[in-house]
């Protein structure tokens, strides 16, 4: 933004050109008290300090030379310039600020978003967690179980096996029998007929 104190300066340094340009002409005409009132308005210029408020600067006329004083509208007018300007420059800055919030505001949702889409998909490998961990120990019962009726096949053909030696050894302890029996019956027939003989 232009600082109204550079350009109030500027005005003054390039009135003081004039000025020496002007004592150029007076000293052609050997003019000795004008050239002694332009020395005082240099030294007067010279003497102007930098944070000095400004002020209208006298009309000077010499009757070949206008020089055209800077005006108190002069400096509102750039005054109200420079405000412009600053104006300008605070809604740029405004919309950038805007910006960069509506930036912060769609970060800020996409990041709720996220932070919501993470807490579901945790939510989720919690539950599948636990129904895998239930799944798990639900096999390992079915496991147990199946190991279980398992053993028991083994010891009911246990079973059946010494059932069945048991059957067979009473079969033959049967058979040993009759086989006796029948010999036993036999041997009496013959004696009973040897015995009818003689009788």
């Amino acid at each position: 933004m232009a600082d109204w104190k550079v350009q109030y300066l500027s005005a003054l340094e390039a009135r003081h050109e004039a000025a020496k340009a002007d004592i150029e002409i007076y000293d052609k005409h050997q003019n000795a008290d004008l050239r002694a009132e332009l020395r005082q308005i240099q030294a007067a210029i010279r003497a102007v300090p930098t944070r000095a408020p400004p002020v209208p600067a006298p009309l000077i006329s010499y009757g070949f030379r206008r020089q055209t004083p800077i005006t108190e509208s002069d400096i509102m007018a750039q005054l109200r310039q420079d405000f412009s300007i600053a104006q300008q420059e605070r809604a740029d800055l405004q919309k950038q600020v805007e910006g960069l919030r509506s930036d912060l505001e769609q970060a800020t949702t996409k990041l709720k978003t996220h932070e919501e889409q993470v807490s579901r998909l945790t939510n989720l490998n919690s539950r599948f967690t636990t129904r895998m961990k239930d799944h798990e120990e639900e096999l390992r019962g079915k496991a147990r179980l199946l190991e279980n009726v398992q053993d028991e096949n083994a010891t009911l053909n246990l079973e059946l096996d010494q059932a069945e030696q048991e059957v067979k050894k009473v079969k033959k302890e049967n058979k040993e029998l009759v086989d006796r029996w029948v010999a036993r019956m036999g041997q009496e027939a013959e004696k009973m007929n040897e015995d009818s003989k003689f009788s």
